[in-house]
């Protein structure tokens, strides 16, 4: 794309800052238009929200989309035949079930009519000064008209501490659902499956309908990246497309990162067509960027004294670069390859390399990799979802391997995009 239409510097900069708005690595999606992918999970929660007395239970690892999920379904649900009143609320660790409900009902108002003077607001909190309970919470959503469906999504579910906020919420859905309620509840947390976020009170996963959200497909997050280029009027080639999607790993937040910085590289040459080489000015940036938790632990993990072998920068490069199953998990022998990249002509046998990858789930080294399973069918994930992109993109970004060296671990294909067909 060697010409562009001519535009003035101040032109440039407002482009520049239109691009940063329109990605948002650090915060959840807000508009319909800007959110990609996740439509089975979409579905299955406007289904819920359809039946009277169902509730759904969202989970997942960290920064796989589950706040933009709910974020996006209050927007999907608008009809001129009823209201949808959309609740969310953050859990907190110190929430009491009073707590965290007092939350919610405090972002639920009614007026109050008053003889010879306006209308006075007040708040479902308002009435309800004393220890909330099940029963409370049951009665209130009972009120609301047939025209109106409350929606209560409880966020971050997995961060309270008290397993009783757990037994009390199970017993409100368990209420609602007896009592066939026009309501839903949602409950959002990072979990890898139900049993991690219910903490062992299994009589509320019968009463959820449960999403599971997986990392996404390098189709879904090639949507988020075009669908905010074409509203900025960028485009893109396939290969640095396709090298974007394939850095992020799965996760939103490193296709918006990566998506923003190339973005924004391509025009800073003034250009509004995004190419490999800007991908790469993207991975040193993104690098730069991250949070401040993830760079730290990566630098615990692979440190080594002086005099030390430097071994446990490339066999936390391979273990990131290993092919895994759905769930993040990789067994130690699906090392081998990918380190015998990272370090041509050394041949090292998984024997050589256990002791670091065993190293790497203690605390010293900040547990960076959980280990699980019979001894003799061990394996191991990431502990932190962003931790193996961020491995791969400053293992690019430091020299340390190449694009072909990075990418012969994934099939190469075209991506499938709407907004290309």
């Amino acid at each position: 794309m060697g010409t562009e239409t001519r535009r003035s510097r101040e032109d440039w900069d407002a482009l520049w800052h239109e691009v940063t708005e329109s990605f948002s690595p650090g915060a959840p999606v807000q508009e319909r238009d800007l959110f990609a992918g996740r439509q089975d999970q979409l579905r299955t929660l406007v289904d819920t929200v359809h039946q009277r007395g169902r509730h759904a239970i969202v989970f997942g690892e960290r920064g796989v989309g589950k706040t933009s999920l709910t974020n996006i379904l209050g927007l999907m649900l608008r009809s001129p035949r009823r209201e949808v009143v959309a609740v969310k609320v953050n859990a907190d660790p110190g929430d009491s079930f009073h707590s965290l409900w007092r939350k919610v009902f405090k972002r639920m108002n009614y007026e109050v009519q008053r003889d010879g003077g306006p209308p006075v607001v007040r708040t479902f909190a308002d009435d309800h000064p004393v220890e909330l309970t099940p029963d409370d919470v049951q009665l209130e959503l009972s009120n609301f008209g047939p025209g109106q469906v409350p929606l209560i999504v409880l966020d971050e579910f997995d961060r309270i501490e008290d397993e009783r906020v757990t037994r009390l919420t199970a017993d409100t859905i368990k209420a609602l659902s007896d009592y066939s309620v026009n309501a839903t509840v949602i409950v959002v947390g990072v979990a890898r499956d139900v049993t991690d976020l219910i903490k062992g009170h299994e009589s509320i996963a019968r009463s959820l309908v449960q999403v599971r959200m997986p990392r996404m497909s390098q189709d879904e997050l090639g949507q988020i990246i075009v669908s905010r280029y074409g509203k900025c009027g960028l485009t893109t080639t396939d290969e640095a497309l396709w090298k974007m999607t394939f850095l992020a790993r799965g996760i939103p937040y490193y296709a918006h990162l990566l998506g923003m910085h190339a973005a924004r590289a391509a025009i800073g040459r003034e250009s509004l067509h995004v190419a490999r080489d800007d991908v790469r000015a993207a991975e040193t940036a993104a690098v730069a960027e991250l949070d401040a938790s993830i760079k730290d632990a990566y630098f615990t993990a692979v440190r080594s004294q002086r005099g030390e072998e430097t071994l446990f920068a490339p066999v936390l490069l391979a273990c990131a670069l290993a092919r895994t199953d759905e769930l993040g998990a990789f067994q130690q022998a699906a090392v081998t390859a990918p380190l015998a990249r990272v370090l041509p002509g050394k041949n090292y046998a998984p024997t050589t390399f256990a002791f670091h990858m065993n190293a790497f789930c203690d605390a010293q080294r900040r547990r960076v990799l959980e280990r699980f399973g019979e001894p003799r069918n061990q394996r191991y994930r990431f502990s932190d979802p962003l931790m193996p992109p961020f491995v791969v993109v400053k293992g690019l970004a430091d020299g340390l391997i190449s694009d072909d060296i990075a990418e012969v671990f994934e099939n190469r294909r075209p991506l499938r995009l709407a907004d290309r067909e």
